[in-house]
């Protein structure tokens, strides 16, 4: 996400936005001289700035949140260019104690990754967890990387603990796969997600998961991001950003 100049909006600038909206529509209204009530509270674009502006002043955690109950089409780029697929096995556990969520995540295998490069190619996989209350929790595993191999075995298991402050169903899991390059950044293969909300029912899943280069945002989902890309002395936020708006490299060919 390129880096924008603006600040972050403070409670009382969106309280001073909001009281321009009301007086832009009192004015165009005219006193019932001018354009229809009804046609100015249905307006798109009034409604669209009106709820971008609440999202100001939400949380981080109340911001993730209602980006993962909204992005559900994420794996859409997956789908119509695939650029590999990695297989999954998830399993939900609730404390019945405590209520807090164990979720256990076994990375088995990548298959058919579309990378070239001139160098070594040792492909892994990193597996984060995207949602509310987590500042204080381990959010990413990654498995060890394999030389030269297109299609690698992993067979790695992770574990993850959520808080009983939200049900599952507030969690995805974000998966990237990547090419390990020593003494710089690691290059992005692919992506994907998968919403626990998926699989909250039968408690358990296994599958292949499609490889896009991008996830799809709609516009709730880049409002989320520009409002987070500002907040920038939290952690959480940054790390959100980064993974949500990061795209498959360039690959090395001669």
């Amino acid at each position: 996400m390129t880096k924008e100049a603006e600040k972050n909006l403070s409670l009382r600038q969106c309280a001073v936005l909001e009281m321009a909206l009301d007086t832009i529509k009192q004015y165009f209204h005219a006193g019932g001289n001018g354009l229809k009530k009804t046609f100015l509270d249905k307006s798109s674009e009034l409604l669209s700035l009106r709820y971008a502006l609440s999202l100001y002043t939400h949380t981080t955690d109340a911001l993730i949140k209602i980006f993962v109950s909204t992005q559900t089409q994420q794996e859409q780029p997956s789908i119509e260019d695939t650029v590999g697929e990695v297989s999954i096995q998830v399993d939900l556990f609730t404390h019945p104690g405590t209520g807090e969520h164990k979720v256990t995540v076994k990375i088995v295998a990548a298959n058919d990754l579309k990378w070239r490069t001139t160098g070594m190619f040792k492909p892994f996989v990193e597996v984060h967890m995207i949602g509310p209350h987590l500042s204080d929790k381990k959010r990413k595993h990654s498995t060890k990387s394999k030389n030269n191999n297109w299609s690698p075995k992993f067979n790695e298991t992770f574990h993850f603990i959520l808080s009983n402050e939200d049900a599952p169903d507030a969690y995805e899991l974000h998966i990237c796969t990547k090419d390990y390059c020593f003494a710089r950044e690691d290059r992005l293969i692919g992506v994907s997600v998968l919403q626990l909300r998926d699989i909250q029912e039968k408690g358990s899943c296994a599958c292949w998961c499609h490889l896009g280069r991008r996830v799809h945002l709609d516009e709730t989902g880049w409002t989320v991001l520009r409002i987070l890309s500002q907040r920038t002395n939290d952690e959480v936020a940054k790390g959100f950003v980064k993974l949500k708006s990061e795209c498959r490299h360039r690959e090395e060919v001669e």
